[in-house]
């Protein structure tokens, strides 16, 4: 008998008010095994190909895999999928914490709601059973007090608090969901649609036990984690100050967007790094379920700032996007407003990238200043950033403008300003920068859930020449710049490989190449969870066939090609830093791409799926 899930999965539908729980057979969960393929297999099959997402017709899949709840380190993560409000296209973000494992606890799979609930309400389940109740007295709150109150209601044990804040009530198209005050589904604008859906939380209690095929071994993996943890590498440097850690060596290399994406480097950077701002701000850490990595840093001070440790402290990307993208280089500055924006509940990098675009286009007198009620709001002024905030939590003046996202504010305030909103599908750009890293360019381009710097391993993979890099099938040598066959290799392994952790709904930081588990001992956790014997090869499709099904999704939906497009201040060399004169090559580029799509099974005019992928993956469902 296989093990690792349950064969159930809880449908309910808020506009009537009913739910019930569906069984599904084996086959369906070796097939998808759970994560964002759950979301993109009931948008594809159940939500019509022109649903407005912020419409009660938008289906929300809250998602763990067959890995989840297995006590080893970086099995804990779950799947937040929909239609986004920000792209018009899918939707999928990942979050740590306890949530996926509670969900597994209580005898579920995947949560998958409809509808829209004729009042504000909030979705309790408790080992199976399930309830909608009045979330009223929550409305326009922010996110600790209302984690603080349903604690309060429900207790603290076992228990997990998905809510999308104020922002998303009031539709911010880049809202996000806050997991628990301190872990997130940041990206995409899922919080968007619990508002739309008047859906304020999710909150599960899980008190039951997952079956596993072979605990012995998953104990195994487990102690493989903490014996390996003090000489891992990256993951040490995570165990000591969290993502904040690696803000110095990005730096270093040239890889820390600053001035709007504009430069590459900042001189101050050092402030911003976690081993000089733990001293002053650091609170503990916390840790995701069954992890000994521990790398989500707490912070906490009375000034200059007031931060709570309630709240998780700023990461690696934040960091960048709310600090040295807009030449803040206190740490407790950036906290604050990192802070402000989860009391809000919204995106910190899309904040951090509209926040650039209103500086510069301030600086260059392309925004007129009375839509800033005259304010002076310029570069390096920590409170000019956080007045932007409020506007944009609040969606007051000017910030009723930016909460439709990056392309929309440009489109609002002319195309003279276009060329400094530094998006791709109105979604802001993570902190790296493609004219150093060319798998980025990709992936910023292409990537079914737009830019991401999470759908694929980075450069670094064939830069070093690494044993997991020849593992995954990559055929070739290059170096962080090289832009040749060999680089669109690593970038499409890459993204069915990181694809695959997704549905696994595992982390990054564990099982990504280089890091605390083989290859192998991949295929050890599902065997161990499961009782399939699976192998690489299953897996590696089973990735592939998730973004397939996200890139069918959006091409049912009319995206194609042609939105696969690139600011262009990324074509312009970076003016200074330790990469200067490095560019996104715009002869280079579409060739890149091009050859992209075909290795992806894309075709290469359209940039849609092809029939011949789509049978091979078991999606001709699809066509």
């Amino acid at each position: 008998m296989s093990t690792g899930f349950h064969g159930k999965i809880l449908f309910v539908d808020l506009s009537r008010g009913s739910g019930e729980i569906k069984t599904f057979h084996e086959d369906f969960y070796r097939k998808y095994l759970g994560g964002g393929s759950f979301g993109a297999y009931f948008l594809l099959r159940d939500a019509p190909k022109d649903t407005d997402p912020l419409s009660p017709d938008n289906i929300l899949t809250l998602a763990p895999s067959v890995t989840t709840g297995a006590a080893v380190s970086g099995v804990s993560r779950c799947c937040l999928s929909a239609l986004s409000p920000l792209t018009d296209m899918v939707a999928d973000s990942q979050s740590g914490g306890s949530i996926g494992p509670n969900i597994k606890k209580a005898g579920l799979d995947a949560i998958v709601i409809k509808g829209r609930a004729n009042k504000p309400s909030y979705l309790y389940i408790e080992d199976g059973q399930w309830e909608l109740k009045d979330a009223s007295a929550f409305t326009g709150k922010p996110v600790t007090e209302v984690h603080k109150a349903l604690t309060d209601i429900h207790g603290k044990a076992r228990l997990s608090i998905a809510q999308c804040g104020p922002a998303g009530e009031k539709l911010v198209r880049f809202a996000c969901v806050m997991v628990d005050a301190n872990d997130v589904f940041g990206r995409t604008g899922l919080g968007a649609v619990f508002g739309s859906k008047n859906l304020r939380a999710i909150v599960v209690r899980g008190t039951g036990q997952v079956p596993f095929a072979d605990s012995d071994r998953l104990k195994e993996l487990a102690r493989l984690a903490s014996k390996r943890l003090p000489d891992a590498g990256f993951p040490t440097t995570l165990r000591a100050h969290g993502t904040p850690g690696v803000v110095s060596a990005q730096a270093s290399g040239g890889n820390l967007a600053t001035h709007n994406y504009s430069k590459s480097f900042h001189p101050e950077h050092a402030k911003l790094d976690g081993a000089t701002y733990d001293e002053v701000l650091g609170a503990g850490e916390t840790t995701c379920f069954g992890c000994v990595v521990r790398c989500r840093k707490k912070v906490r001070a009375e000034k200059p700032y007031p931060l709570t440790d309630d709240l998780g402290g700023p990461e690696f990307e934040t960091l960048g996007l709310l600090g040295s993208n807009l030449d803040i280089t206190d740490p407790a500055a950036v906290a604050r407003a990192s802070q402000m924006c989860g009391e809000y509940g919204f995106d910190t990098i899309t904040m951090g990238g509209i926040a650039g675009y209103v500086f510069e286009c301030l600086e260059k007198n392309l925004i007129p200043k009375d839509a800033v009620n005259g304010k002076s709001l310029k570069f390096g002024d920590a409170e000019s950033l956080f007045w932007l905030i409020e506007q944009v939590g609040t969606r007051q003046g000017i910030g009723d403008v930016l909460a439709e996202g990056p392309q929309k504010a440009a489109a609002h305030f002319g195309p003279e300003t276009e060329p400094y909103a530094i998006q791709v599908k109105n979604q802001g750009l993570a902190v790296h920068m493609p004219q150093v890293k060319p798998s980025q360019a990709l992936m910023y381009a292409a990537c079914p859930i737009g830019p991401d710097h999470q759908s694929c391993e980075h450069d670094w993979l064939l830069a070093s020449n690494a044993e997991d890099a020849r593992s995954l099938g990559i055929i070739g040598r290059g170096d962080f710049a090289s832009t040749g066959l060999p680089k669109v290799r690593m970038t499409v392994y890459g993204q069915f490989y990181y694809s695959l952790l997704d549905n696994l709904s595992l982390c990054q930081f564990c099982w990504g190449p280089g890091n605390l588990f083989t290859l192998r001992e991949l295929e050890d956790l599902v065997r161990a969870t499961t009782g399939w014997q699976v192998t690489l090869w299953e897996l590696m499709k089973a990735g592939e066939r998730r973004v397939t099904m996200q890139r069918q999704l959006n091409a049912r939906r009319g995206y194609g090609r042609e939105h696969d497009v690139l600011p262009k201040r990324l074509y312009e060399p970076l003016p200074d830093g330790p990469k200067a004169g490095q560019h996104v090559n715009a002869d280079k580029f579409p060739t890149m791409l091009k050859q992209f799509y075909g290795m992806m099974g894309w075709d290469p005019e359209t940039g849609r799926p092809t029939m011949g992928k789509l049978v091979e993956l078991g999606l001709d469902w699809t066509i």
